[in-house]
């Protein structure tokens, strides 16, 4: 089991991300915030896994137009 850790803008964003979405998770390479991007619709969530301590971080949400700048 991991653990999720957020980061502190983080709570905020989560409250407008649509419920009905369909999940797709995307290894990122050489991104400057996250090593992961899971796709929610129009939405982006960017988090590091740290597998030694089965932990999440979830380091950013928003909007795909918004979410990479």
């Amino acid at each position: 089991m991991f653990e999720l850790i957020y980061a502190k803008n983080v709570t905020k964003d989560i409250k407008q991300i649509p419920t009905k979405s369909l999940l797709h998770i995307k290894h990122l390479s050489n991104h400057p915030v996250a090593e992961y991007r899971l796709r929610i619709g129009k939405y982006r969530v960017l988090f590091d896994v740290d597998w030694n301590n089965h932990q999440i971080l979830i380091l950013k949400i928003g909007h795909r137009s918004h979410i990479y700048q």
